[in-house]
């Protein structure tokens, strides 16, 4: 037997190794750090971004809408609040 050879006798199957290349291997790595975002996330995160800025004009338009329209509250009625008594035992 050869030198190199020599220690292999109680070498065992353990798996099949998952291979891949060095830049497959950097993406990964960059995705897991969160440095670089895939383009399906970033199309996601502008898409919730462009919803998110949609429903805060909308929220403006009706809160607008809400003072432009509403009346205020009677002043009797703003004066003669009602109040509660405390509950003693």
């Amino acid at each position: 037997m050869s030198k190199d050879k020599h220690g292999l006798g109680d070498v065992e199957f353990a798996g099949k190794v998952k291979t891949q290349t060095f830049k497959q291997f950097q993406l990964e790595r960059l995705i897991k750090n969160g440095t670089v975002i895939p383009a399906s996330k970033l199309a996601e995160v502008k898409e919730l971004e462009l919803q998110r800025v949609r429903d805060f004009e909308a929220a403006s338009d009706d809160e607008e809408h809400h003072r432009r329209t509403a009346t205020a509250a009677p002043k009797d009625k703003l004066e003669n609040l009602p109040t509660r008594e405390r509950f003693d035992e």
